[in-house]
């Protein structure tokens, strides 16, 4: 039986929630993917509103998640990717 419910993400969630991300964006527009870099990157800059970051659970299995910044985090994006990258 399927028991979802919805909570804040905690940073003990941080790194399952990574390794979540780069299982689902792996290969699905182009060969890698930065995704799960992204998610990473963007919990570390004051854009990151961390009252609006959830987890979606099953039990206590982590099986989706959200996360918002405010916008001025989308002006740096490309910085941070490039960082991260090279």
């Amino acid at each position: 039986m399927v028991n979802i419910y919805i909570r804040w993400e905690e940073e003990k969630d941080y790194k399952t929630v990574e390794h979540l991300t780069r299982e689902a964006f792996w290969d699905l527009y182009r060969p890698g993917c930065i995704e799960h870099l992204i998610v990473h990157k963007m919990k570390k800059v004051p854009a990151f509103i961390k009252e609006l970051s959830f987890i979606a659970c099953d039990d206590d299995r982590i099986v989706g998640s959200i996360i918002y910044s405010k916008r001025s985090f989308f002006l740096a994006i490309t910085n941070i990717i490039n960082d991260s990258v090279l």
